[in-house]
């Protein structure tokens, strides 16, 4: 491999993509190897990437980072969760993914967290949650909530001006919960459109000057509510136009807590009860009236379905991909059992109904988490370039090999290991005994998953992080 030239962007910190691998699980149509390169960005803690492309041809990147230190560095810090220990990093390629240039901190995105990209007639939206701490640049006011951060930028990520949908703004009530789709999308009449979940209401960020102000608006869900939970429907949706320009939402959906008038088709065989909502699923809703209201379709998949992501490509067909976020229980549907992301080809029908099928041709673009390790967001969504290529990111586990080794033991199971190191990191109070629970498959499932959270999140003693790579691939 050899370093490439300096970019008109930045400096690269990536070397020349290397040679890299996409299987095929029980290929029929797709060859059983696709080829690919992947580009993996230096450092220990860039999570959950998501990727646009601009108008010229650059790819932007906006990861989130984070120290887990910064807890004792924050002015504004009660407590940890209102320390700014999340902020967005936004990266840029101006060669379709190959290489990237050194990261920049978006200070108007102080605070940030899981960073989503949608580019509308040439300008860069960026969407975020803040859990409670103020944004730049005021990152101490005393916003004791969590709110929703839109940042604008017309000259292609350099600057941004930033829209702040609070309490104030949303008509949120304390114990509300504010929440956002995942991106931005045009109506047909030219407004600009996005979901906000206030609580378990179902509201809309509407724009008729491309995103200069928001109006927020009700909309209505019907056919489908959550009970027992402060959540609504738009959390984590992805809206989106099909090939023959019906509009549908892709939405994370928590099925202990959601109810629905009428028996989902396809709904995945599995009760929940595991208390993690990494085994969160993925529903299919439509709208007649450019969004105004939403039905549920069906549900897909299986469970630790999320982060969806859909492109066109030619005649009646999308590519879906996702992150499998935790192992899917066995016989839930899922041909290929490992953390990562994965995508398949899905058929649209002429009546309206979309086919996914997950028995076939199923690509796997990341599976590098270890099953004793719980994963490292993956996230990934997909651009499709000009030449036919698609661009896919996704974030993965750095652990130290002693620290795998523990995991592959099980160590964590014994209290003195599990402790032990739970006492050299400072984001996560829990400890071994706040795991135990009646059924002990339960037990084993949580302290897993908390154990390895310890060294992704946490940063125990330096012995692990969350690291981020880009691979460009061809069906």
């Amino acid at each position: 491999m050899k370093v490439p030239q300096e970019s008109e962007d930045a400096l690269p910190t990536t070397l020349e993509d290397e040679r890299y691998d996409v299987r095929v699980i029980n290929p029929v149509r797709l060859a059983p190897t696709l080829s690919a390169t992947i580009s993996r960005l230096p450092g220990r803690y860039n999570f959950k990437p998501h990727i646009g492309l601009m108008p010229g041809g650059a790819i932007v990147m906006f990861v989130a980072h984070s120290h887990s230190e910064e807890i004792f560095t924050s002015q504004n810090v009660d407590h940890p969760a209102r320390s700014l220990t999340s902020h967005v990093v936004m990266y840029r390629s101006s060669d379709g993914g190959k290489t990237w240039g050194r990261g920049r901190h978006v200070k108007e995105l102080l605070g940030g967290h899981e960073p989503s990209v949608s580019i509308i007639d040439g300008v860069l939206f960026v969407q975020i949650h803040i859990h409670g701490s103020g944004g730049f640049p005021d990152p101490y006011a005393e916003r004791d909530h969590s709110y929703v951060l839109i940042a604008r930028s017309e000259n292609g990520g350099e600057s941004f001006a930033t829209t702040i949908l609070d309490r104030t703004v949303t008509g949120a009530v304390k114990d509300e919960r504010i929440e956002t789709a995942r991106n931005i999308i045009k109506l047909s009449d030219g407004r600009l459109w996005f979901g906000v979940g206030v609580g378990s209401r179902h509201r809309a960020a509407i724009s008729g000057d491309l995103g200069l102000t928001w109006k927020i608006e009700d909309t209505e869900v019907r056919g489908a509510a959550y009970e027992g939970v402060s959540r609504s429907f738009f959390c984590e949706g992805l809206a989106f136009r099909t090939i023959q320009g019906r509009l549908m939402m892709l939405t994370r959906v928590d099925y202990g807590f959601a109810r629905f008038a009428e028996p989902l088709p396809h709904n995945p065989v599995y009760a929940g009860g595991t208390l993690s909502d990494n085994f969160d699923g993925e529903v299919l809703f439509t709208s007649t009236d450019e969004g105004q209201t939403w039905a549920p379709m069906r549900a897909l998949g299986f469970p630790a379905l999320m982060y969806p992501s859909i492109v066109g490509l030619e005649e009646n067909r999308m590519l879906f991909t996702f992150t499998v976020r935790e192992i899917p229980p066995e016989g839930s549907g899922c041909i290929h059992r490992k953390v990562g992301v994965q995508a398949i080809i899905i058929v649209e029908q002429t009546d309206g109904s979309i086919d996914f099928d997950f028995s076939q041709d199923v690509a796997v673009i990341d599976d590098c988490t270890p099953d004793s390790m719980r994963n490292a967001g993956c996230f990934g969504n997909t651009l499709r370039l000009p030449d036919g290529t698609f661009v896919t990111p996704f974030s993965y586990p750095l652990i130290d090999a002693d620290i795998l080794e523990l995991a592959d033991r099980k160590e964590y199971l014994k209290e003195e290991v599990y402790n032990y190191w739970a006492s050299l990191q400072n984001t996560y109070s829990s400890r071994y005994q706040d795991y135990v629970m009646e059924d002990p498959a339960l037990t084993e499932l949580h302290l897993r998953r908390n154990f390895s959270a310890l060294f992704l999140y946490g940063q125990a003693a330096n012995k692990g992080g969350i690291a981020t790579a880009v691979v460009r691939w061809s069906l």
